[in-house]
């Protein structure tokens, strides 16, 4: 699906998105105040081959949002000249989470990266490999023995993860995809 300038412009500002946040904004602005880009990314992302617009599909109540989108949005704070971020609501675009389904789920977040021209290159999401890996599992388990708490057996350590990996997964992964122009 192309997404056009306009609609791209259209979506919100991070720091814009960030001021409406309802749910879990304890978690959005702890992230973005606490992840610092270390050099070594902040130069990647200044050398990249050209500048790079990230589309991201996201909703305020999402845990995997609250704790990830932040720190894409530092990444575009370290590298304004190559990185610019916008934020559109799942919910209210439809057209653009159905072309980018994770396993036929409207899983979020979904950061799409266009070129200059705003032909897409690529998108991330909704979670870094081992972060997917160990949610995977989670849920595996909690299928296989009929758990009753969804959040405190698959949700609760996945953000635990998060919490200690602080944003360096996302940060490569996310990195490869702007470089490379492609999937990570």
């Amino acid at each position: 699906m192309r997404v056009t300038r306009e609609r791209y412009e259209a979506g919100q500002t991070y720091s814009d998105f960030r001021r409406g946040v309802g749910k879990h904004d304890g978690l959005w602005n702890g992230v973005y105040d606490h992840t610092t880009i270390p050099e070594d990314a902040v130069v990647r992302l200044r050398n990249l081959p050209g500048r790079r617009h990230v589309l991201v599909l996201a909703e305020d109540w999402c845990g995997d949002a609250a704790s990830l989108v932040p720190v894409l949005a530092r990444m575009a704070d370290a590298a304004p000249d190559m990185l610019d971020l916008r934020v559109l609501k799942r919910d209210e675009n439809p057209d653009i989470m159905a072309a980018h389904l994770i396993h036929g789920g409207r899983a979020i977040p979904r950061a799409i990266v266009y070129d200059d021209n705003m032909k897409e290159l690529g998108s991330w999401g909704p979670r870094p490999g081992p972060a997917q890996a160990r949610f995977r599992e989670k849920i595996r388990i909690f299928r296989e023995q009929e758990l009753e708490n969804k959040g405190a057996e698959v949700y609760r350590p996945v953000l635990k993860w998060y919490r200690q990996d602080r944003g360096r997964h996302t940060i490569d992964e996310f990195l490869n995809v702007l470089e490379r122009g492609g999937e990570p």
